[in-house]
């Protein structure tokens, strides 16, 4: 079940081009794949709920309110690895990159019932690992083969005196956004053919477990593919991967500045093991038989030996503060049950 980069492309193009349903989740890295066929999936240990597609049913559980407590790290150890982004970027090497980290949480309900009770497009639940609650696309496929991916790119509190014109106005956020869907579109172009932006910088509403309401920056760009791409889907995903909502641009760079300053964003307590995306910004899909639904595993709560983290970021721009990237770190820690 689980798989590297060469024998994931090789199994998705298999289980596609033959019409079987299966599941799909990937890490960031694209290096740790676990591909499965819906039928054979244990749902003991998996369990994925896929825009309403799923493979649950959801068990009793006492309905009381959800308290999460945060223990983020320090601002000042935050900004060691932001000040480690901009240089690069000042630098030119680098004109967008996502920042990440980790915070130790404690929850008052099991990982299980995050899964059960949170309102996501995209949830998936592995035993004792991790629960993604994530409301990002990453790639949509129809039966024509129309391509469609949905980056998300920026955050503001919907309380704010005029949430949505503040964020539209953003010059920072609107620089940031414009940058991933360029990146969209050009990762569409490697795979695609007529690529166009179809959405530009669309508003949703995102309620969470703390009745705060925010709103989050999306845009839809899409394209063509060949009448034969379930025999190639594989080499369709991993020559997009990983997405640049989540990496940056230049994707190739960028890459090698996330893994050189996300080193700096461990929690002190979690030393030992140093910080890690893994799973986290990942992919996780399912091919239905036809089409193909997958998205961007954000929203992220993994069980560690010491205990549970959620894992969180944002894009880093020239013109990004440190101290409102730390905050939209911080108000990203949240779970979307109400």
């Amino acid at each position: 079940m689980n798989f590297n980069r060469q024998k994931s492309i090789s199994k998705i193009n298999d289980f596609a081009s033959k019409g079987i349903p299966f599941l799909f989740i990937g890490d960031f890295e694209g290096e740790n794949c676990m591909i499965e066929a819906l039928e054979n999936l244990d749902e003991e240990e998996i369990k994925f709920w896929v825009n309403g597609k799923h493979n649950y049913l959801k068990s009793e559980s006492l309905v009381f309110e959800v308290k999460l407590q945060k223990s983020p790290i320090s601002f000042s150890q935050y900004k060691l690895a932001f000040d480690n982004v901009q240089k690069n970027i000042f630098q030119g090497n680098s004109f967008l990159t996502n920042l990440t980290c980790e915070t130790p949480i404690n929850l008052n309900i099991s990982l299980l019932e995050v899964f059960e009770r949170s309102e996501a497009k995209y949830k998936i639940f592995l035993k004792d690992k991790f629960v993604c609650f994530s409301p990002e696309i990453f790639v949509q496929i129809d039966k024509e083969g129309k391509i469609s991916s949905f980056p998300m790119k920026g955050t503001i509190d919907a309380a704010l005196p005029d949430a949505v014109q503040t964020i539209q106005n953003d010059k920072k956020e609107f620089y940031e956004h414009t940058t991933i869907v360029d990146l969209i579109r050009n990762d569409l172009s490697k795979v695609a053919e007529k690529v166009w932006v179809e959405k530009f910088r669309y508003i949703d509403r995102i309620q969470t477990n703390d009745k705060q309401e925010i709103l989050q920056v999306s845009s839809q760009v899409s394209g063509l593919l060949s009448s034969d791409w379930r025999e190639n889907l594989g080499e369709i995903l991993f020559k997009m991967l990983p997405a640049g909502s989540i990496s940056g641009a230049p994707k190739e760079k960028t890459l090698e500045i996330i893994a050189q300053a996300e080193e700096y964003t461990y929690p002190a307590q979690f030393e030992k093991t140093n910080y890690n995306r893994g799973f986290y910004t990942g992919i996780c899909g399912i091919f239905d038989g036809e089409t193909f639904d997958s998205g961007v595993m954000i929203r992220f709560i993994e069980q560690k030996p010491d205990g549970l983290v959620f894992k969180s970021g944002g894009g880093i721009t020239s013109n990004s503060i440190a101290q409102k990237e730390y905050d939209e770190m911080i108000q990203k820690i949240y779970v979307p049950i109400v």
